[in-house]
């Protein structure tokens, strides 16, 4: 083949990459995103323009715009990659099937206890397929499954409901108080007043949702302490003598592989109105056939196996309920 006609060829990676460069609206956004080099990024949308025979993005030192032809191109790009990507999950369960790249984002509270099982359970049901796998807050989350930079995520129910997302609902997690050991079992909310209150950061769901829930109560501590990482949120609030809010699923999921006395927290029924997170595995709407609905479903038997044999040292008075599928 001939320089000319490779270049003339229309290939999936270049539409793959115009994509990516329209909605990072930047060269270098896009090849971080694609894991490429910054020329590779360059060349193929070179070549796509040169096979279209049409200028798709105006690019400088100064200015970035998509042209129309490259707006109008976009619409037929985004049904490529989608066919593409359905036509590699129809194919996912055949045994002659091409080796398919899954990649998932899931909360950080999976990442110990939950996510090495799912693996091992996805890779006996999808033997042709490798999984890339990353972990984050929800709403970053959702970002990337909007730039279609993810295939599966899994996060709290941290938007509303839209049209090109499927929803496979996995757990309610239980909402609890976390204490120090100072602090007298059973605390109400008096108690709580006189020690420091140890919060997520504002940025996270969690954050959000616990704060909504304080001021409906009518009982907002001061704000002072915030932390994105579970772990640290633990550690600050047993070297305090504080107390926080978290999840049941939190806890376990951070916690349940150290010794409960290097911490020497409480886990008690919350002091006011109980509430939960719903946690649910998302996907791009009928675009990889019935995997998401198949990975939902592995990703609750783990779930169950794991709080079904929780361990008890914790002494956790709640656990997160697990939703079958069609509840």
């Amino acid at each position: 083949m001939t320089s000319s006609e490779q270049r003339d060829k229309l290939s999936f990676r270049a539409v793959e990459t115009f994509v990516a460069v329209v909605e990072e609206r930047s060269i270098s956004r896009a090849a971080k995103r694609l894991g490429a080099s910054i020329s590779a990024v360059s060349l193929q949308l070179s070549n796509l323009e040169k096979s279209l025979d049409t200028k798709l993005v105006e690019r400088s030192a100064q200015r970035f715009s998509v042209t129309e032809a490259g707006h109008l191109f976009r619409e037929r790009a985004l049904r490529i990659l989608d066919e593409v990507n359905g036509a590699r999950a129809d194919l996912m369960n055949r045994s002659e099937a091409p080796h398919f790249k899954l990649r998932m984002a899931v909360v950080e509270d999976f990442d110990n206890h939950i996510l090495p099982a799912w693996l091992a359970s996805m890779s006996e049901t999808f033997p042709n397929s490798r999984f890339v796998v990353k972990s984050g807050p929800s709403h970053e989350n959702f970002s990337i499954l909007g730039t279609r930079a993810t295939d599966l995520i899994v996060a709290v129910d941290a938007m509303h409901p839209v049209d090109w997302i499927e929803e496979h609902v996995l757990m309610q997690d239980p909402y609890m108080l976390v204490t120090a050991e100072n602090i007298p079992e059973a605390a109400d909310l008096d108690t709580l007043r006189k020690s420091p209150f140890v919060r997520y950061a504002r940025e996270q769901h969690m954050g959000r949702q616990i704060e909504a829930q304080l001021r409906r109560t009518k009982f907002v501590p001061p704000r002072k302490h915030e932390f994105s990482s579970n772990q640290a949120l633990f550690s600050m609030v047993s070297k305090t003598g504080g107390w926080a809010i978290s999840t049941a699923s939190a806890i376990h999921g951070t916690l349940s592989h150290r010794n409960p006395d290097q911490l020497k927290l409480r886990y008690a029924l919350l002091p006011l109105p109980a509430f939960s997170r719903t946690v649910s595995l998302y996907a791009r709407k009928d675009i990889l056939s019935s995997v998401p609905q198949q990975a939902a479903m592995l990703l609750r038997q783990c779930l169950q196996r794991t709080f079904d044999h929780a361990d008890n040292r914790l002494k956790l008075p709640l656990l997160p309920r697990i939703i079958s599928q069609g509840t």
